[in-house]
């Protein structure tokens, strides 16, 4: 089970040192795993506060060249270098915000899968497609242009872009079915299995419905990580869905 917290342009270094104190007095399970994503120029803070503790630091994003003239983009060896193990790619905001077609997001993930990141692939349709049932055969041509060539393992992140910041979700058959679909398309292309993350207006409110729909290997979480209180409460209700399915 897998708990991602993408916080996006939030949380300063004071609010974060304040985050981390509460995290100190929590007691893990191995059973979960847990990555937090920091603005950029907090990685390493973030990264000395939470060093004894086990919950990973990731990068919200990364250029597909590893060095160059590209004001404002970050190298994947720099995410290496401030002791990130993931990096999110394609996410919905950086697609629409950024213009990132499929081709540069899959340049993307394989520099840095090949720089030894793990990375956390985002996928999700608009609410168009949804409506008119094509939802299933868009994320099938996202992911057969998005993903990369080689990699050992992947994580994908199903977010319905009509869903995030909406506190609308996909009802649980429509989310099963897209895990289902995602997997297979990956099992066929690469021949690997791999974990995928619901994200999307994810929340204290909902996750233990979420948890409990088939094909669902955890969340990533916006909004809802940004305040320790409900990060906690959403890693607490991953270990007791798994404690309780065993």
């Amino acid at each position: 089970m897998f708990i991602a917290a993408n916080w996006k342009m939030n949380l300063d270094k004071f609010s974060i040192s304040e985050f981390c104190k509460n995290l100190h007095n929590y007691k893990f399970s191995p059973k979960v795993e847990a990555c937090i994503f920091p603005s950029m120029p907090y990685m390493d803070y973030l990264n000395n506060l939470i060093k004894n503790l086990p919950i990973s630091v990731g990068g919200q994003n990364c250029h597909y060249k590893p060095d160059g003239p590209f004001t404002g983009e970050v190298s994947p060896k720099f995410l290496v270098d401030n002791g990130c193990e993931y990096v999110i790619i394609g996410h919905s905001e950086r697609r629409i915000n950024g213009n990132e077609s499929n081709n540069e997001i899959k340049l993307r993930a394989q520099l840095a899968v090949n720089s030894k990141l793990k990375v956390i692939l985002c996928v999700g349709e608009n609410a168009t497609d949804r409506e008119k049932g094509h939802a299933l055969k868009f994320i099938e041509k996202q992911l057969l242009e998005c993903l990369p060539n080689d990699f050992k393992s992947l994580i994908v992140a199903y977010e319905p872009v009509w869903s995030i910041g909406t506190g609308r979700i996909p009802n649980a058959f429509d989310i099963n079915e897209m895990h289902m679909h995602i997997k297979k398309i990956v099992l066929n292309k690469s021949n690997k299995k791999i974990k995928v993350l619901y994200g999307g207006s994810v929340n204290v409110e909902n996750i233990n419905s979420i948890l409990k729909i088939t094909n669902v290997d955890g969340v990533l979480v916006g909004g809802a990580s940004l305040k320790v209180k409900d990060f906690l409460a959403i890693y607490s209700a991953a270990v007791k869905h798994l404690n309780s399915s065993l």
